[in-house]
């Protein structure tokens, strides 16, 4: 039986779609309850390191990917 990789995993899921962010982002807004005028747009990948001053109270947090949708607002997702 095969072995195959586990897309959950943070290293798998950006090499699957690290360079692929349009696959990242219809993904987002398949699954997401956004409306219309909410779909995500654009997204930014961030190093395991970098933590929003606002998140600076949970340190085990470790965000992957920056969202901007179609009102400019910017959200996290963690893979």
């Amino acid at each position: 039986m095969g072995k195959y990789l586990d897309p959950r995993a943070d290293l798998t899921f950006k090499k699957i779609f690290g360079e692929h962010k349009h696959l990242v982002i219809s993904l987002l807004n398949a699954m997401l309850p956004l409306k219309e005028d909410e779909q995500v747009e654009s997204i930014e990948y961030w190093p395991a390191e970098k933590v929003p001053d606002w998140m600076q109270a949970e340190k085990d947090s470790i965000v992957d990917v920056c969202c901007k949708d179609n009102k400019q607002r910017e959200f996290i997702v963690e893979n």
